[in-house]
């Protein structure tokens, strides 16, 4: 088994590290890094680019796959409304696109969301707030990917310290985004969505096999515990299902790497017909990652304190077939890890180099592009970032949140942008300006009750109350934003 996960893992590491290093060539300045302007090598060129990478970012192995092998004996086939919502939240973006992108051609550059948010409010408090948020929340999931991942896959090599084969995997997201910037992203994620489609048909075959050398369907469906296949009513259900579809429908809209993608592309056609086959794409690679969790229990018994996936797959590695699936598998689950890792860094990287630091500095755009010294410190910005996530999460594991703790806490928090740029987005310029202290006090609410809410919950050892954080989260922005449109129609009726 050792060999195969370490063959596995050593070719992944090699494909993705010539791609980055490849492509190193050809970013060259801050215009290649991050897709600032157009015509430069950060980009999205086609609209196979632009779909895979964007659902392989979703795809992620520590808050997806590891989270719904975690989840499967709790809440069963109720997982697939995690798909539903998820392809429904794309479809908003999907119907929005039109939108972004004429909203977009306005500037001379291509902004990020968090300076289309403070051009549209006329506030630079408001981008500046957005920006912190956001950086915030993409560097813990970046941490939690790489970390809790890495974990995972380490354990499958266990002659190898573990503290050497995390930092190896993680090394390697982190020296490809590093050289090749966001196009180096974007041809991994491509890579990735392959390697993970791979992982769904052979793992989904080699239960198919199983069942049929078994003893058939009747008897590999009467080891699942029936809580797993039915859809009966359990503890917390109906507050896992409303934080789910909280969290899931609105967060792409207010997700930076998605608009880094749309400011990425050179043509609206790319980005409208790309988001399109994200949302089918979406669908179906997690209903079918739901399921394989769900029937897992056919073929292994979950032991406490140990995930239901390292079972499996060292049930599967038990036949000479089996090594050849796991090898599969192992490759899909580190394209799984790192397509979400590499994609969160560079949006990290990304806001704050240009929303953070560069607002403070004289020089235009077009000056920092031309200098190899704004080049070199968004380097070092993406180094600093990588280090300082990893530290915070690591407290955060300590502190006692799990894998899915961590995504309704992070997520939760997320979603205090989303009523903000639903303003900006559907209503006019010139209406926001008055609104914009309210844009900025959501954002902050919104954030910190979020947050509030699902540390409450680990202390008081309620899980309930960490799936409400996305409902708290973004009920507090929607409400101060909603305060403010109040206060400015009746000052309007006294005017």
């Amino acid at each position: 088994m050792e060999i195969t996960v370490i063959s596995a893992l050593l070719i992944s590491a090699a494909i993705y590290l010539l791609i980055g290093l490849r492509l190193g060539k050809q970013t060259r300045d801050i215009g290649d890094l991050f897709p600032v302007r157009f015509g430069k090598n950060a980009r999205v060129s086609t609209v196979s680019e632009f779909s895979a990478s964007t659902v392989a970012t979703t795809v992620s192995l520590a808050t997806i796959i590891l989270a719904y092998f975690e989840l499967a004996g709790q809440f069963g086939l109720f997982l697939l409304w995690t798909s539903v919502t998820t392809a429904i939240g794309m479809f908003l973006v999907s119907a929005s696109a039109n939108r972004i992108w004429t909203k977009l051609l306005a500037y001379n550059h291509r902004p990020t969301m968090h300076e289309f948010l403070g051009t549209e409010f006329h506030s630079r408090i408001v981008a500046w707030v957005a920006s912190v948020c956001t950086s915030i929340g993409f560097l813990l999931i970046f941490a939690t990917e790489l970390i809790v991942g890495s974990s995972f896959l380490a354990k499958f090599i266990p002659e190898i310290p573990e503290w050497i084969t995390v930092v190896f995997l993680s090394g390697v997201g982190f020296i490809y985004t590093l050289f090749g910037g966001f196009r180096a992203v974007i041809k991994t994620d491509q890579i990735q969505m392959k390697f993970i489609w791979a992982l769904i048909l052979l793992l989904g075959g080699y239960y198919i096999f199983e069942i049929t050398q078994t003893g058939g369907w009747t008897v590999g469906l009467s080891k699942i515990p029936s809580s797993v296949i039915d859809f009966s009513d359990r503890d917390g259900l109906f507050i896992f299902l409303i934080g789910v579809t909280i969290m899931n429908i609105p967060t792409h809209l207010s997700n930076m790497s998605v608009w880094q993608r749309i400011s990425g592309a050179q043509r609206p056609e790319t980005v409208i017909r790309g988001l399109r086959n994200s949302i089918v794409s979406i669908f179906f690679s997690w209903s079918f990652l739901a399921l394989l969790a769900c029937f897992a229990y056919m073929f292994v018994t979950p032991v406490e304190s140990q995930n239901l996936l390292s079972d499996l797959l060292i049930t599967v590695s038990g036949t000479a077939y089996g090594k050849a699936v796991l090898f599969v598998v192992v490759v899909g689950l580190y394209g799984a890890m790192l397509s979400t890792a590499s994609t969160n860094l560079i949006v990290v990287t990304h806001t704050v180099s240009e929303d953070l630091i560069a607002k403070f500095k004289p020089t235009s755009l077009d000056e920092r592009i031309q200098s190899k010294r704004e080049f070199f410190i968004s380097r070092i910005i993406l180094v600093v970032s990588a280090l300082t996530a990893v530290f915070i999460v690591a407290a955060l594991k300590l502190f006692g949140f799990s894998i899915a703790d961590l995504v309704f806490a992070i997520y939760g928090g997320a979603l205090a942008l989303f009523p903000p740029i639903l303003f900006a987005l559907f209503r006019r310029r010139e209406s926001l300006y008055p609104l914009s202290i309210f844009a900025t006090t959501a954002v902050i609410s919104g954030f910190i009750s979020g947050w509030t809410v699902a540390v409450a919950g680990k202390f008081l050892d309620h899980s309930s109350m960490i799936f409400l954080a996305p409902t708290v989260s973004i009920s507090a922005s929607f409400t101060t934003m909603l305060i403010g449109l109040w206060f400015r129609s009746v000052f309007r009726k006294n005017v």
